[in-house]
């Protein structure tokens, strides 16, 4: 019996970060691939191999793409053709431009259409927004997933609607304020503007939301705009000020906000959901049957709303062996995030042994 490890990827650019893989190291991960005769399958093949021990293969991976980037159209659909490598694109639908256009990729290169230096570039950009940096990355348009889904190098699944989190806890920990903001994905659910309570934030699938009373926030609002707004944020003492307003809100009131029930959340995140799922088929016109946790976040809930939508198959982050037998609502993936090829070869031997990657998700919890 062996395990088939799923690859989880996000950028395939030139950025310096955790979740960025140049192409060149990308290609050289494909290279080796095919020259240990490793054969890419998709969410039904690895399903049914789990499931009933099914299939027609020696070795397998799943190369998979979270969130949906335009360097998965312009460098990881041509690398994986070139290789003869199929992959799964879990697409954020928010993310997705609304323009038609197909832009030059790599392919264009091959076939001498336009020099390498043309290519677009998919690295992230920065725009000032009142005075702090927003990190921009470029989308994919809708034409591209089409284009992309319909080749069978790529197949596009739900990664949701709009990748987003929620206030999980009732203790402010500060306000809404101009800040810095280096993440595409994550921002809150709800009231966000500037001098509304902010309190900690994990994933819309995984948790209760905490909603606060939109007087309050109307008030505290308010009082930002009638006191010179983003002037006010510069002043020493403007939470303190904030904070008073918060604290005979609550003297008069008892309370900030409430909790979501569990049904509540339920039929929130049903409609999350139902939104990704349906706006995805609509666009590419076809079924789809696998859905992957943004954050890797879920719970009991959660999984029976994606149940409930049609969903078979779920794909985590959690790091582990998928073997016959295995779950496939927990269906495991590791991080490719290292440009160091060694590195690269031992996590793909160590999930593809049921006993080391089972032993290692153990040592890792």
């Amino acid at each position: 019996m062996v395990s088939v490890p799923v690859l989880l990827y996000h950028h395939i650019n030139y950025d310096n970060d955790v979740l960025s893989i140049s192409p060149e190291v990308f290609e050289a991960q494909l290279k080796y691939l095919k020259q240990e005769g490793y054969t890419s399958i998709d969410d039904e093949e690895l399903a049914q191999y789990m499931m009933d021990g099914k299939k027609d293969w020696q070795k397998a991976v799943v190369i998979t793409f979270d969130d949906g980037y335009l360097d998965t159209w312009v460098w990881a659909y041509p690398l994986l053709k070139k290789y003869g490598f199929k992959a799964l694109l879990f697409l954020v639908t928010w993310n997705v431009e609304e323009e038609e256009s197909l832009g030059f990729n790599l392919d264009d290169v091959y076939s001498s259409n336009i020099p390498l230096e043309k290519l677009a570039k998919c690295e992230a950009q920065f725009a000032l927004v009142d005075g702090f940096r927003h990190k921009q990355e470029s989308k994919l348009c809708w034409s591209e997933v089409r284009f992309m889904d319909k080749s069978g190098i790529i197949k596009v699944l739900p990664h949701s609607k709009m990748h987003q989190k929620v206030y999980v806890s009732d203790k402010i920990i500060g306000f809404n304020r101009p800040k810095e903001k280096l993440s595409f994905f994550g921002d809150v659910a709800g009231d966000k503007r500037y001098g509304t309570l902010d309190f900690d934030k994990k994933s819309e699938y995984a948790y209760n939301q905490f909603i606060p009373d939109k007087d309050l926030n109307d008030m505290l609002h308010k009082h930002v705009l009638d006191n010179g707004y983003l002037e006010f944020f510069k002043k020493e003492n403007y939470m303190k000020k904030l904070t008073q307003i918060v604290d005979s809100y609550k003297k008069e009131n008892g309370k900030i906000g409430v909790f979501e029930t569990d049904n509540e959340r339920y039929l929130r995140v049903l409609g999350e959901l139902k939104l990704a799922k349906g706006e995805l088929e609509t666009e590419i016109r076809r079924k789809t049957y696998s859905f992957a946790w943004p954050w890797g976040a879920y719970d009991n809930i959660s999984i029976k709303v994606a149940q409930n939508v049609g969903f078979k198959y779920l794909f985590t982050t959690k790091i582990g062996a998928n073997v016959i037998g295995g779950n496939v609502l927990e269906i495991k993936r590791f991080r490719v995030w290292k440009s160091d090829l060694n590195w690269f070869k031992t996590r793909l031997q160590m999930y593809s042994s049921p006993i080391v990657a089972k032993i290692y998700s153990y040592l890792k919890k």
